[in-house]
């Protein structure tokens, strides 16, 4: 998310050396410690490569979502773009790109031997990116060396990142490249490639994830705010029209497939988009006392309230700095559909606004060193720098001691947990006593691993909601409920029935008995 330090450059440049003459007005910071940015980089993947590995299979509970991108990731494999009817939920880029990845963990063995468990092994390289890119970014920002490696390791070491920033999200596929965007559109550089490269990125980000398209403003202003720009219009115009041409090959699919447009019979981009936009239910007022939008950002907070809190009020400040201002731009468009009363938000949102609070962080400490250069001896002076270094060491402490008692307890947990024990022995009951020939209905977190072997259709090992939402289903099970035999519940399967009004899996369920529980899991038969 490029920009300067408070300071100007000239002038902090010459606070730094003893030749100040020598040193061009406008070098970046990022030049000043050749081969420092390189090792940051390599310290930086490697720690968040392993930290994205440790406990993954374990430190949070597999969720429904997972289990969708996993199968239509593994069914790009097979060349489909989902195993069931491809509703134009999403944009499709995301899982394809999971799929690339996703069966080089699975073929390894990795994730305990399941395809869910492999498949968050593909998304560590996305996370691997998404920290290493918020380095990069604030170093563009000529951010002070110390300061970017203490914004990435925000990024790496909240609570939030340790949870839903290794999860199977979309979000975290569509982040990489969302940054990537901005780092190029943060060059300095008068190259129009890197100004169309930024609108390519930004395209491809929001056909990971559309959601992303919420952060289209603030990469605008960070394009176009600078103090002295002689391309600005054809800058402008790569951006937007490489950008929006990119963006066209989704609507283009489903003109091909005579899917554009909404008609009886028949699945459309048309019917998808208006049922995000006003068909979802909605999350309720975020001020209304247990509406899900209110549970939700009170969740939030509890993983990391000082990152969202204190990440804000760093954004304000950089609004301060022409430089700096499309940060705060990012902050509050993302904080829009959090406070809005209406609309459905959904709970892996908080992912993409991560990086740029962290950004935020680093951001407003610099301009606070800022400050300090102006207020203290030059360089050359000893006890300007003892005061300098002492006070560096001072911010990142006090940094460092306000956020270790909520994340020391949250990490510690999120690193050791076992958090699908559960979930592992309704796989392993559900494979051992329910026969291939049976038809069941099961949550979207289990299905790829239960489809899987001599289970290879997805009519008879069926994902719970395909039995109303798909019509297939009616023509595989003409019996509708009646030809169900099994119905498999996991933790949040029942209110997912219930928001979805999924007629035929409540049907099946009043008409079911309890068979076999671990914990949250519950295995019933159908007594047709």
């Amino acid at each position: 998310m490029a920009t300067q330090t408070p300071v100007r450059a000239g002038r902090l440049m010459s606070l730094v050396s003893t030749r100040p003459e020598r040193i061009p007005l406008r070098l970046p910071v990022n030049r000043s410690l050749p081969g420092f940015d390189g090792i940051a980089v390599l310290v930086l993947g490697v720690v968040a490569a392993v930290l994205g590995a440790w406990n993954l299979t374990g430190a949070s509970p597999y969720m429904d979502d997972e289990g969708t991108y996993t199968a239509q990731a593994f069914s790009v494999l097979r060349g489909d773009l989902a195993p069931y009817t491809y509703q134009y939920d999403h944009p499709p880029l995301g899982w394809i790109q999971l799929g690339v990845l996703a069966w080089i963990p699975q073929a390894l063995g990795l994730g305990d031997g399941t395809y869910v468990g492999a498949t968050r092994f593909a998304m560590i390289p996305f996370f691997v990116a998404t920290v290493v890119l918020t380095y990069l970014i604030a170093r563009r920002m000529r951010v002070q060396a110390p300061l970017a490696v203490l914004a990435a390791a925000l990024v790496l070491l909240s609570p939030l990142s340790l949870t839903l920033g290794r999860q199977i999200y979309l979000d975290n596929i569509a982040l990489p490249w969302l940054l990537l965007a901005f780092y190029l559109a943060l060059n300095e550089r008068k190259a129009l490639w890197h100004h169309i490269g930024a609108g390519v990125f930004f395209a491809l980000a929001v056909l990971s994830k559309e959601t992303m398209a919420v952060f289209g403003p603030a990469l605008l202003v960070a394009l176009v705010n600078r103090p002295t720009w002689s391309n600005r219009s054809f800058s402008v115009v790569g951006f937007l029209v490489v950008g929006g041409l990119v963006l066209t090959f989704y609507p283009l699919m489903a003109l091909l497939n005579w899917e554009l447009l909404a008609a009886p019979g028949r699945v459309s981009l048309q019917e998808a988009v208006a049922l995000q936009l006003m068909g979802r239910t909605g999350s309720g007022a975020v001020w209304a006392d247990g509406s899900d939008r209110a549970v939700l950002l009170q969740g939030w907070l509890h993983y990391d309230q000082y990152l969202l809190v204190g990440g804000v009020l760093a954004g304000l400040v950089c609004a301060t700095r022409r430089s700096s201002a499309w940060l705060p731009v990012a902050v509050v468009i993302f904080s829009l559909p959090v406070l809005l009363p209406d609309g459905y938000l959904p709970a892996m949102y908080v992912i993409g606004i991560v990086p740029f609070l962290a950004l935020s962080v680093g951001v407003a400490l610099q301009m606070l060193w800022g400050s300090l250069v102006r207020t203290t001896p030059p360089w050359r002076c000893r006890a300007g720098a003892a005061v300098r270094g002492t006070a560096v060491a001072a911010l990142v402490g006090t940094v460092a001691l306000a956020l270790a008692p909520q994340w020391i307890a949250q990490d510690r947990v999120l690193l050791t947990q076992e958090a699908n024990t559960d979930w592992a022995s309704t796989l392993a009951w559900v494979q051992e006593n329910v026969p291939a020939e049976d038809t069941a209905l099961v949550p979207y977190a289990l299905w790829q691993d239960l489809n899987a072997g001599d289970r290879e259709d997805p009519w008879e090992m069926v994902a719970i909601e395909k039995a109303d939402l798909d019509p297939q289903f009616r023509v595989e099970h003409p019996g509708g409920w009646k030809d169900v035999e099994w119905v498999v519940l996991g933790p949040a399967t029942e209110r997912t029935v219930q928001d979805l009004g999924l007629d035929t899996a409540q049907r099946a369920l009043d008409n079911a008995v309890p068979v076999k529980s671990f914990g949250d899991w519950t295995v019933h038969r159908v007594q047709g």
